[in-house]
């Protein structure tokens, strides 16, 4: 995804590919790594990942909710991809 401005709200993903495998976060932007990764940081102002995360989206805060709802069913869980499921709730609200 292109540039994100700082605060924007997002899902962002370790790899590319969001394996939910691998650490990723709901959060707002705070900036980029030197080595252009998003830094996401939580509501208290925490950041979520030190080495930031190599791919982020703007979500609205009902993307955010569902995405929240469902990490602990998929965190960790061989599955589908964040984006799937990111793709799948954009899908559903559309119908």
């Amino acid at each position: 995804m292109s540039d994100l401005p700082i605060g924007a709200y997002v899902l962002a993903t370790k790899f590319s590919d969001g394996d939910p495998c691998d650490q990723f976060a709901v959060g707002f932007i705070s900036g980029k790594t030197p080595h252009g990764r998003w830094l996401v940081i939580d509501q208290n102002g925490v950041n979520m990942r030190a080495n930031g995360f190599r791919r982020a989206e703007r979500i609205t805060p009902e993307e955010g909710a569902y995405l929240v709802s469902i990490f602990p069913m998929i965190g960790d869980n061989p599955g589908a991809s964040l984006w799937w499921h990111l793709d799948k709730y954009r899908e559903e609200q559309d119908a």
